[in-house]
């Protein structure tokens, strides 16, 4: 196990709730948009780190500005990759099917990863 800024995991995982919450708000077809940036964010960020927008706020702005203050902890990443990958998965799938109309089944799929981030980020 390595040690790692909990500051920006948590910040990231916040973020994300409230992305899902707006999208929620606008709902279909204006909803897709919130919904799929939350999946791009945490799919294209577990591969590309400077993909996650929300992380690279919180060390290059946020941390040294002094409004975060930066918490180190050891933590097993292995899950928390996984999670994130799927997680972006469902919910860019979960946008696709805004816009196609079928929003019960997206909110279903959001609200179901949605809830899992939000038990993730309370820890």
């Amino acid at each position: 196990m390595g040690t790692f800024d909990v500051t920006a995991r948590k910040a990231h995982q916040w973020t994300m709730i409230v992305l899902v919450a707006l999208a929620f708000v606008f709902g279909e077809p204006l909803g897709a948009l919130p919904l799929a940036l939350a999946g791009a964010i945490m799919l294209v960020g577990r591969f590309w780190w400077p993909a996650d927008i929300v992380r690279q706020f919180v060390w290059r702005v946020a941390e040294p500005a002094g409004w975060l203050p930066r918490i180190e902890r050891e933590e097993d990443h292995a899950t928390r990759r996984v999670a994130r990958v799927m997680g972006g998965i469902v919910w860019l799938v979960g946008a696709a099917l805004l816009l196609s109309g079928f929003a019960t089944g997206a909110w279903i799929l959001a609200f179901a990863i949605a809830r899992s981030r939000g038990s993730i980020a309370s820890a």
